[in-house]
């Protein structure tokens, strides 16, 4: 009972020590570059997904097996193949991955958009324009804080 309980409480340290893991759907190789830096340099696991048919693919694996399963996506709306609200649809439409934490970062200003991404659930509607990379970075810590 003992080693049970031990164990226990070992799995939950290593839970808690693990880095949180973004994943950012992005078609701009300079964006990724800089945004993936800056957040693998503020202690996070960047995965990073091009266009929106790749990021319905993993929204699928992710239903499969939860170890896939990001603490936050920052998600582009203009991607080559689709927009990225298609993308934010498919995943509130999935039971894994509908209440996923969702930052839209984007270089467009529409209250079109911003209302369509409100009403996709998406936590925040970020110009890239606005968010320096290390501000971006605070705004990521601040959501993900224990």
């Amino acid at each position: 009972m003992k080693y049970l309980k031990a164990r226990q409480i070992m799995t939950k340290a290593n839970k808690s020590d693990k880095k949180k893991k973004i994943l950012l759907i992005e078609d701009d190789a300079a964006i990724i570059d800089i945004y993936e830096t800056v957040l693998k340099a503020a202690g996070f696991e960047v995965e990073t997904i091009t266009t929106g048919a790749q990021s319905i693919e993993e929204i699928n694996k992710i239903s499969k097996s939860s170890d896939n399963m990001p603490d936050l996506v920052l998600l582009d709306l203009i991607l080559p193949d689709m927009n990225g609200l298609e993308v934010l649809e498919k995943m509130r439409k999935n039971d894994q991955t509908k209440d996923l934490p969702v930052f839209i970062l984007t270089n467009y200003t529409s209250q079109d958009l911003m209302k369509a991404g409100e009403r996709l659930n998406a936590e925040k509607f970020l110009l890239k324009t606005d968010f320096t990379p290390s501000q971006l970075v605070k705004v990521v810590q601040e959501r993900l804080k224990h």
